[in-house]
């Protein structure tokens, strides 16, 4: 398999006072354009009742803006904007780029995963430019984009040392190969183990049964899949007409939710399962699930070939697998409203209400991807399997037929 390559791209600003209003709303448009992943849910860590505290709220709080930094802390996004309209110095901006298959393989599908990544290399990287770690400034935001998930990285000194915004080639060299020492570490990691334990089995084999060896590893491979399935790739965009349409769903799903007991589809009201399952049945039919989900329905009918010919009973396969993620979905869906009306117990203004409802709209939709593309991987690894088992039966069957023939 031949992999695409990791794409860096780095370009540089001059401190012109056009470049400066340039930086700070090329920082507003990361932080805040459509598939600018905002993070995800979690307790806020401020005061938002005094007046001081909630305009640190509205800027800082996780969902107002996709920006972090090398802080654990989120950065405050004015506050950033107004210290690039002020910098005199340069500034430099990348994109980090992944293909989403290589992306899906190294497990950067996530922003947690890409801030890991940043926080443990942007010093490095900036120290071969020659910008010490206590002068340095960076902040970005992941976007998480169908085909290439990717970040863009904005980063500058505090005190201006640097008057050089190009860099030498040995500096672009160095640059990348910081990123992609990091973001390939634990896949080399991995196979250089594979490439060990196979090497020793090797050792213990005879020649002939290399290819049985080789075979028996890629089923093992698909035997995992096909339990777990496999890191599921980017989930399709939200725009922001579908986006309030799931809000809306939710809260009113939520209206309907009692208001104690265990969240779970199997314990609810019939009134609340019908639903829910509308709900689940309304994201299956938006585009990239729908075809998504056809895909893991055709995978159903497949698996089922293998027992009968029936086609009422390849199409109750389907349907069956329907159900199956649609409930999946379903659940993901009931633990969405079940969060709403656990925010608007502790929330009272409208505004900052709605805006929760549709952060977890967000959560919902991606949770939904999840589930169903760990149950479409699952099926396709079940169909692979069955088919290389199939494969070796004829196989078999054949060649005990041309010893009797001899």
């Amino acid at each position: 398999m031949s992999y695409a390559p990791f794409v860096l791209k780095v370009a540089f600003y001059a401190p012109t006072r056009q470049n400066q209003q340039r930086n700070a709303n090329h920082i507003r448009y990361i932080a805040t354009r459509p598939g600018a992943d905002r993070g995800e849910l979690e307790p806020e860590r401020i005061d938002p009742g005094t007046a001081a505290g909630h305009i640190k709220y509205a800027g800082e709080r996780p969902g107002s803006h996709g920006l972090f930094s090398q802080d654990e802390d989120h950065p405050d996004l004015k506050a950033v904007q107004k210290e690039l309209l002020q910098h005199k110095g340069v500034v430099w901006r990348a994109v980090l780029s992944l293909r989403e298959d290589d992306a899906v393989r190294l497990g950067y599908t996530t922003r947690k995963a890409w801030e890991t990544m940043l926080r443990a290399t942007v010093a490095e990287a900036a120290a071969k430019m020659g910008i010490r770690e206590d002068n340095l400034r960076w902040v970005a935001a992941f976007h998480a984009v169908q085909g290439h998930p990717h970040v863009h990285l904005v980063w500058w000194e505090k005190n201006s040392a640097r008057t050089r915004g190009m860099l030498s080639e040995g500096e672009k060299k160095d640059l990348r190969r910081v990123f992609v020492r990091q973001i390939y570490a634990e896949e080399r990691t991995r196979l250089l183990a594979e490439k060990t334990a196979i090497r020793e089995l090797l050792r213990e084999t005879a020649r002939q049964d290399v290819l049985t060896l080789v075979r028996e590893i890629r089923q093992a491979r698909l035997e995992v899949r096909a339990l777990a399935g496999q890191e599921p790739g980017i989930a399709p965009e939200l725009n922001p007409i579908v986006e309030q349409e799931l809000a809306a769903k939710l809260k009113k799903l939520a209206s309907l939710m009692p208001g104690h007991g265990r969240v779970a589809l199997a314990f609810m009201p019939e009134e609340v399962k019908k639903e829910t399952r509308e709900i689940a049945d309304w994201i299956l039919r938006q585009p990239g699930f729908n075809q998504s989900l056809a895909r893991y329905r055709d995978l159903a009918r497949q698996i089922a070939s293998y027992h009968t010919t029936k086609p009422e009973a390849l199409e109750e396969a389907a349907h069956k697998a329907y159900e199956d993620v649609r409930d999946r979905i379903a659940q993901e869906v009931l633990k969405g409203a079940a969060l709403i009306n656990q925010l608007e117990r502790q929330h009272t203004k409208p505004g900052r209400a709605h805006h929760e409802q549709v952060r977890i709209a967000h959560s919902v939709w991606k949770a939904a991807w999840r589930a169903l593309e760990r149950e479409r991987t699952r099926a396709e690894a079940q169909a692979l399997l069955l088919a290389e088992r199939d494969l070796e039966r004829r196989k078999r069957r054949e060649r005990e037929e041309a010893r009797e023939r001899a």
